[in-house]
C-alpha cells in the first residue's frame, strides 16, 4: 500500500503516467519528511500529483533528511475526498537500478492493477 524509496538529499525523480483506467480520478501521494520541488515551487512534507491534471512526465527534487521517499496512490470518486489504502486498494512495484514501475488498484474491489501505472525514475547525479 506504500512504498519506501531510498533517495539522497536533493534527489531528482522524473515521474511518468504511463495510462489510467478507472471512472475514479487517479493521483500520486509522495511524501518525505522534509519538502519537495516541484515546476520550481517547494512544497512541505507531502505532495499529489493528479493524473489528469499534470504533465504526463514531472520532474520532483526530494529533499529528505532521512533518505526516504513514500509513495502510494490515491484517488477521488468526485467527493473532493483524496482516497487511499482501503478496499481493493494496493499497489504492484517493479523495480530495476533506477527505476520503479507502480500498477495500481485503486478502492474497486477488483484486482486488475490497472487503475493507474506510473513509473519513477532516479536520476543518477
Amino acid at each position: 500500500m506504500v512504498d519506501r524509496v531510498s533517495v539522497a538529499d536533493g534527489q531528482q525523480i522524473r515521474l511518468v503516467f504511463e495510462s489510467a483506467n478507472s471512472d475514479w480520478r487517479q493521483g500520486v501521494h509522495l511524501a518525505s519528511d522534509d519538502s519537495f520541488e516541484v515546476n520550481g515551487q517547494s512544497i512541505n512534507k507531502a505532495v499529489v500529483l493528479w493524473e489528469d491534471t499534470a504533465p504526463r512526465e514531472v520532474l520532483v527534487t526530494i529533499r529528505s533528511k532521512k533518505g526516504e521517499c513514500l509513495v502510494k496512490n490515491v484517488w477521488d470518486i468526485g467527493d473532493g475526498v483524496m482516497h487511499s489504502w482501503h478496499n481493493g486498494a494496493a499497489m504492484i512495484v517493479e523495480k530495476s537500478h533506477l527505476m520503479r514501475r507502480y500498477r495500481c488498484n485503486d478502492g474497486r474491489a477488483d484486482d486488475d492493477f490497472d487503475d493507474l501505472v506510473f513509473s519513477l525514475h532516479l536520476i543518477d547525479s
